[in-house]
């Protein structure tokens, strides 16, 4: 009976725990003119300050992210505790929440006109054209854990900007979720 008692509590602490941290803040958009600002961000020491970004991109091709950098500045009392820029979206680790959809495949056009010799045996070394892929692709993925070594009400201030081309377009929304474990 404690057995079953033991796994009983064991699977509801473990199923209640959220492994990824509490939403201190919902998805705010961003916006590469604004800075956003959090304030009265009520931690203690031990506690980790998790920024995630999200993404919303339609009409990727080939599955390339426009990859952001989001600096941001964390201050307690008015002093920095830190500030720092880090890449958002820069690899495929740390994701969660995402969902991806193939929206068609075709064959990059070779504008080059292709001759067909019969006369030899030998192969041609010409390039087969590369197959592309559109897709849509939302998710969210941690960009960076920052410890917390001191109590307090923390002001979190962030942007974030790309010099990616894809980045600006109207089918790709990116957004920042605050969360602390």
């Amino acid at each position: 009976m404690k057995a079953i008692f033991s796994l009983l509590i064991l699977s509801i602490v473990t199923i209640s725990c959220n492994p990824v941290g509490e939403i201190v803040t919902e998805e705010t958009p961003l916006d590469p003119q604004l800075v956003n600002t959090v304030e009265n961000l009520d931690l203690k020491k031990g506690d980790v300050l998790v920024i995630w970004g999200k993404m919303d991109a339609s009409f990727l091709k080939n599955d390339n992210v426009p990859i952001f950098h989001l600096s941001y500045n964390l201050s307690l009392d008015d002093k920095t505790i830190e500030n720092k820029t880090v890449g958002m979206f820069a690899d495929n680790s740390r994701i969660i929440n995402s969902t991806h959809e193939i929206r068609k495949e075709e064959k990059e056009e070779n504008n080059a006109d292709v001759f067909e010799d019969t006369s030899t045996n030998e192969e041609s070394s010409t390039e087969k054209p590369e197959k592309i892929a559109e897709s849509d692709w939302t998710f969210e993925q941690e960009v960076i854990q920052i410890p917390i070594e001191k109590d307090g009400k923390y002001t979190l201030d962030y942007k974030a900007n790309s010099s990616d081309q894809a980045a600006d377009s109207m089918f790709t929304k990116v957004s920042v979720i605050i969360r602390k474990k």
